[in-house]
């Protein structure tokens, strides 16, 4: 691929990526136990997308075209297979497209086809968008998991009482997600979610408890 776009809010930092919205909504992420300290696990990634599509998630993007018939190659971010189902409607660059098929491919990619791209130009021209899609298809969690969009925007608090700012962005990585928190300053803050850290996500309350352990900041 020539010019990876920027990476994806809620993607991994080695990952490909496009234009740059306000991160977050499909893989979902386990919450701390009921108020335990369980480690959040994400299973759904999809994204909030930017700000002038309300009421949309970031379900993927479009890396390149793919052969000569508008087949696009997409990188997923929604383990949700409802959001690529034929017939289905995707949302690009301000306009809806209809689902033919979407083939997951064995290196974690996927070719997508849409009824109104046929042609290799069409394509191409799509490089680097966001595939967003209607939020309330999303399926419903069980108690204490979470899609990102749920947890970007949440204020971040020390078990000491102390705000260390909002979460900006999910970074995902092997072992566990990265929550990125930025405060009024600037200054921005990395924190593993794990259980030794993530205490608490209260979504009414709007914020998420944490521990600091030693070398954090």
């Amino acid at each position: 691929m020539s010019k990876p776009p920027p990476r994806p809010p809620g993607s991994n930092p080695g990952s490909s990526p496009g234009p740059n919205p306000v991160q977050g909504t499909g893989q979902r992420r386990r919450r701390p136990g009921a108020r335990a300290k369980a480690a959040p696990v994400t299973r759904r990634l999809e994204n909030p997308p930017p700000a002038d599509t309300p009421g949309l998630v970031i379900v993927g993007q479009i890396i390149r075209s793919h052969g000569r018939d508008g087949t696009l190659r997409i990188r997923r971010h929604s383990d949700n297979p409802a959001r690529f189902q034929p017939g289905g409607t995707l949302h690009i660059d301000g306009a809806v497209y209809t689902v033919v098929s979407c083939q997951t491919l064995p290196d974690g990619y996927a070719l997508l086809r849409l009824a109104e791209i046929r042609r290799i130009d069409d394509a191409r021209r799509l490089a680097g968008q966001w595939l967003l899609a209607p939020v309330s298809p999303s399926p419903e969690l069980p108690p204490g998991e979470y899609y990102h969009y749920q947890l970007v925007g949440l204020t971040v608090i020390t078990d000491q009482g102390e705000t260390l700012g909002r979460v900006q962005e999910i970074l995902v990585t092997g072992s566990n997600d990265v929550y990125v928190v930025k405060s009024d300053a600037g200054a921005e803050l990395l924190l593993p979610a794990i259980r030794q850290v993530v205490q608490d996500i209260d979504l009414d309350a709007g914020r998420i408890l944490v521990h600091l352990l030693d070398g954090l900041r």
